[in-house]
């Protein structure tokens, strides 16, 4: 027996959905567990023979009576999904559903004719891994019935990089595009924004420091002071606060992996950690942010601060993983 975990490729070098995958897949190998390479492609081009051989060659290496840790979404569609699972059970393989994502719970337009298939699809597993039990109490108002559960909390964020003690700005950092986030368009506040993003539109008018695209290697060390701001507002297309409250933000790790302290929603679903650990601070709205950072001492923020680096180490080593790897062979192994 062994254990095996699914990793997505063929997406956007810039998607966190595949980056996400790509460094749990790794962490998973570095335990000794065997990749199963998925390609996002067009499914519908494939004749249910074609996509079953396709299938047949991604599932070459398992054996009757593995561990399959199945990471979702794969983002080529619920019947892809549902095909792989199928092909997996041939193997009697004892099946871990890593669900990262729910995409009728992130795109409103989507949930009615979708939410209760996923629902039905996910009740097939016989372990979950989902990122808070805010999503699990949400999933069984859906009628979700798999009582066995790991949970995840934090991407980790493995880096060979080593934060210095960030300094004390009364600033925020934001990691995101002005499209999705639009709340970075309308920016009047008293705290300056660092915005990281690829498509901003340079406004002098707002309070912003444009900083643009980096890659990771070049990214961390940019996160030398001031805090990581996680916010989400909700738009007609995509609940984004409200998916917030259930997942777990890749951002969040991000910041407390460069060692910065954190400025978020109160009700991220993280927020409880968070308060804590004395990680950062939570707040209702980017008004109350905007105060709250511009009311911080510097012996408060130092405080948090060393609070971040210290759990950080966590994330730059992925103690996140390992801890659930144990949880969920212990669960499926030990009766």
């Amino acid at each position: 027996m062994k254990i095996n975990i699914t990793n997505l490729y063929g997406m956007a070098n810039t998607s966190t959905a595949q980056a996400a995958q790509n460094v749990t897949a790794q962490l998973a190998k570095d335990q000794g567990a065997n990749e199963l390479a998925i390609y996002r492609y067009n499914v519908a081009s494939d004749s249910p023979e074609q996509l079953r051989v396709r299938i047949d060659g991604i599932n070459a290496s398992l054996q009757m009576g593995d561990i399959v840790i199945f990471q979702l979404p794969t983002w080529n569609g619920l019947e892809f999904e549902r095909q792989y699972l199928n092909q997996l059970r041939l193997y009697q393989t004892r099946i871990v559903f890593f669900i990262q994502d729910v995409p009728p719970l992130m795109f409103s337009q989507n949930y009615a004719d979708w939410m209760r298939p996923y629902v039905e699809f996910f009740n097939e597993a016989d372990l979950l891994i989902l990122p808070s039990e805010n999503m699990a109490a949400r999933l069984r108002a859906e009628g979700l019935t798999v009582d066995n559960i790991v949970y995840q909390h934090l991407w980790d964020h493995p880096t060979t990089y080593q934060p210095e003690m960030a300094a004390f700005r009364r600033e925020l950092t934001f990691l995101g595009s002005q499209s999705r986030f639009p709340f970075t368009r309308e920016w009047s506040y008293q705290t300056r924004l660092r915005l990281f993003a690829a498509d901003a539109q340079a406004d002098p008018d707002q309070n912003i420091d444009y900083v643009g695209f980096h890659p990771e290697s070049v990214l961390l060390p940019m996160l030398d002071g001031g805090f990581g701001l996680c916010w989400s507002i909700d738009t007609p297309e995509q609940p984004e606060r409200q998916y917030s409250h259930l997942n777990a933000s890749y951002k969040l790790s991000t910041y407390l992996a460069a060692g910065l302290p954190v400025v978020a929603n109160a009700d991220i679903a993280a927020a409880e950690l968070i308060k804590d650990r004395h990680l950062g601070l939570l707040a209702e709205s980017l008004a109350e942010a905007d105060q709250l950072v511009q009311n911080c001492t510097a012996e408060d923020y130092q405080r948090m601060a060393q609070n971040a680096k210290d759990y950080g180490y966590l994330l730059r080593n992925g103690y996140m993983f390992k801890r659930m790897l144990v949880e969920v062979v212990e669960k499926l192994l030990v009766k």
